[in-house]
């Protein structure tokens, strides 16, 4: 009787190599999911109980704040507040319907002129304060 050998080793071979090439695979595959995991972790802040202190710092290409001036055509509670106070006063007589228009602006230069400010028909800050009481 023969025995046949020629073919069982070299299966041997074969399927062993396949488990080690699977193995190794699956060593890699556990290590890249370890190192993405530190990657998502190095990415997410971690919280602190003491806020950070915050500076702002402005340079020159940071816009003055506007100052506030109200006049023809605007429209609203400000300028229906605007409308109530100059009737109260008796510098409006028209009807308070919130629009800023001839009758309003007419009304804003009396009050203007009477206390001796510069007459231009707009409400600013120094004409809203003295109407009014203080800034909106």
């Amino acid at each position: 009787m023969r025995r046949r050998t020629g073919h069982f080793p070299l299966l041997f071979v074969i399927l062993l190599a396949a488990f080690l090439l699977a193995a190794l695979l699956l060593f890699l595959n556990g290590q890249d999911r370890a190192l993405r995991a530190d990657y998502l972790a190095s990415l997410t802040p971690t919280p602190s109980a003491v806020p950070k202190k915050v500076s702002y710092q402005y340079d020159n290409m940071t816009p003055a704040p506007t100052r506030m001036v109200i006049g023809p055509g605007r429209e609203g509670e400000l300028v229906t507040k605007i409308q109530q106070r100059l009737k109260e006063l008796g510098y409006y007589q028209g009807e308070v319907d919130g629009q800023f228009g001839p009758q309003t602006k007419e009304a804003v230069i009396l009050f203007q002129q009477a206390r001796n400010m510069t007459a231009d028909g707009l409400v600013g800050e120094e004409t809203y304060a003295l109407l009014l009481g203080g800034a909106p």
